[in-house]
């Protein structure tokens, strides 16, 4: 049998791969935390076996997809700013945003022919 795949086809396949799915109702992204976490749990941590079930749910939950966003980054992203809130480490801010409002003030004032303001961003 010769099957021949185009390029088109090949480079969908390989973006949608994320969200493929294995089983009915499991991602590719679920199925491999599933594992991940059962593996690293019960191997590497050593955790009894009785405990997999409750990796594989966290995995199960973790690779969900909510409004296209996989939960594990949102987890990430919520642990990150806690520890460096603990940490007393500076909140990590969009300095680009911050810019253009600024800017924007600027010329809204130019427009309304206020004089030119210099401005200072600390």
């Amino acid at each position: 049998m010769n099957t021949m795949f185009t390029v088109t086809h090949f480079r969908s396949e390989f973006i949608q791969q994320r969200q493929a799915m294995i089983l009915r109702r499991v991602t590719m992204i679920q199925f491999m935390l599933v594992i991940c976490l059962t593996a690293l749990g019960v191997g590497l941590f050593q955790a009894p076996f009785w405990l997999s079930p409750l990796f594989i749910c966290i995995g199960y939950i973790a690779g969900y997809s909510h409004n296209g966003e996989v939960l594990i980054k949102r987890f990430l992203a919520y642990a990150t700013v806690w520890l460096r809130q603990i940490a007393g480490m500076p909140r990590v801010v969009n300095i680009h945003s911050e810019w253009e409002l600024v800017r924007r003030k600027e010329e809204r004032q130019q427009v309304r022919g206020a004089l030119a303001a210099k401005v200072v961003m600390e």
